[in-house]
């Protein structure tokens, strides 16, 4: 399917140039990525000049221009046949800026974008609009987020234990938001704990630091942390009173009603 399409847009839009060219190399190349992550797709390519021996005489010669061109797709970023196409479609234009425009220092400059409204204009109807950049959202499978500061480590597998990692920005307590554990959150002594312990954290967190600084005590991580577990403990013991309060106010109700 990719290769179908890129076949397409390269006769469409220079007559199969961009192949040709890469016809003594092996055409152009697409490869599947598991380490491109920031980004939906990477375009690759080189020059090369080779002499070739072309008769018996050492002065038989020829010069021979290779172009070897990939295009880097990643698998991680990349998932519906839109996307695909755009990705290619923006590749692509690198390809032709870079073969044919010779235009090597400035991937996004003027040339790029003309060869990107070329290809807007021939393919706008199947979805393809070729901008400067991928402002794709990347769907990260897993989420930790920093109490203390509130900024998101988001990763594409469980590298990331709240037990022996900290925020890299503020050293704060990390906690997993995508998907939320099923066992519970884990706290620095990596003790479970349960979800509405997690919420706390993250909702007291912030307060219960600035309380400590404001009174001249000690704010690291694990003396906050201390902190937000005994408000945390005196909110369920709150609470558990007030249920207490209520059932005996219900019992005394009921005794009122068989009197």
């Amino acid at each position: 399917m990719a290769e179908a399409f890129l076949a397409e847009v390269d006769a469409a839009i220079t007559n199969g140039r961009i192949a040709e060219l890469s016809s003594n190399s092996g055409g152009i190349k697409l490869v599947w990525s598991k380490t491109l992550k920031t980004t939906a797709g990477r375009a690759n390519w080189r020059r090369e000049q080779i002499r070739l021996r072309s008769g018996p005489l050492p002065s038989d010669t020829r010069v021979e221009i290779r172009h070897y061109c990939s295009i880097e797709l990643a698998e991680k970023v990349i998932d519906n046949e839109e996307r695909l196409y755009n990705v290619l479609a923006h590749e692509y234009c690198h390809l032709t800026t870079f073969m044919i425009s010779e235009v090597r220092n400035n991937p996004h400059g003027a040339e790029f974008k003309s060869w990107g409204a070329k290809v807007t204009a021939a393919f706008k109807t199947r979805g393809i609009e070729v901008t400067t950049k991928h402002s794709y959202k990347i769907d990260y499978k897993y989420i930790w987020e920093c109490v203390a500061c509130g900024y998101e480590f988001k990763r594409h597998s469980k590298s990331v234990d709240p037990v022996r990692h900290s925020c890299g920005r503020c050293k704060g307590l990390l906690v997993q938001t995508k998907p939320c554990p099923r066992g519970g959150a884990v706290d620095k002594d990596g003790k479970k704990q349960s979800g509405e312990y997690q919420v706390f954290v993250k909702e007291n967190f912030s307060r219960v630091k600035k309380e400590m600084d404001r009174r001249g005590e000690e704010t690291a991580m694990g003396k906050v942390m201390a902190a937000v577990a005994k408000d945390y403990k005196k909110m369920k013991a709150a609470k558990a009173k007030e249920v207490e309060s209520q059932v005996d106010d219900l019992e005394a109700a009921i005794e009122g009603l068989m009197i």
